[in-house]
């Protein structure tokens, strides 16, 4: 006959299996307390344990009938490169390819040009250019013909509205 300690080795086992294989069960485990009390018998306690083992033996034994385990889903499922001839390490064209630094986008025969002079910006600070025309505004320069004329409205831009939504108006705030 098995000891409490035993009985208590083998209700860990097969709980972590459940929890393994069926991790779905394991709300079940909770609702199924053992009913070991400190004023029974150490053979009470013992059967106790018996029923609980039981039970949970049950519990997995019925359910495995008619569900598959995570173990075996696991070793159903293909990898993520399954289907996919292997190729050696030196056919990428990843690992082939040559980076090449400072091309240029516009022309991809040419390098980038470099900033006027070397070691400085290449924007304008607030002492040569207090307008900031050369701040790059998304679809500002959509009504440049609208500027030269002089009737352009400044709060109808695009960017003057708070974006598509128009969050942040000055009428929502009053």
């Amino acid at each position: 006959m098995k000891t409490a300690k035993e009985w208590g080795q083998d209700i860990l086992k097969i709980t972590m299996r459940i929890n393994q294989e069926f991790p779905e069960l394991s709300k079940f485990i909770k609702e199924m307390p053992v009913m070991v009390a400190s004023n029974d018998t150490a053979q009470e306690n013992i059967e106790a344990l018996n029923n609980y083992y039981n039970s949970l033996a049950d519990l997995l034994t019925d359910y495995s009938k008619t569900h598959t385990s995570m173990k075996k889903k696991n070793e159903q499922t293909p990898s993520k490169d399954s289907g996919y001839p292997l190729y050696p390490a030196s056919d990428d064209i990843y690992n082939q390819a040559k980076e090449v630094r400072n091309l240029n986008p516009e022309d991809l025969s040419k390098n980038k040009a470099p900033n006027e002079k070397p070691g400085t910006m290449n924007e304008k600070d607030f002492e040569h250019d207090m307008s900031g025309d050369d701040l790059d505004v998304p679809g500002s320069e959509l009504d440049d013909q609208q500027e030269s004329v002089g009737s352009e409205d400044e709060e109808n831009n695009y960017y003057s509205l708070g974006g598509d939504a128009h969050n942040d108006l000055d009428e929502d705030k009053g």
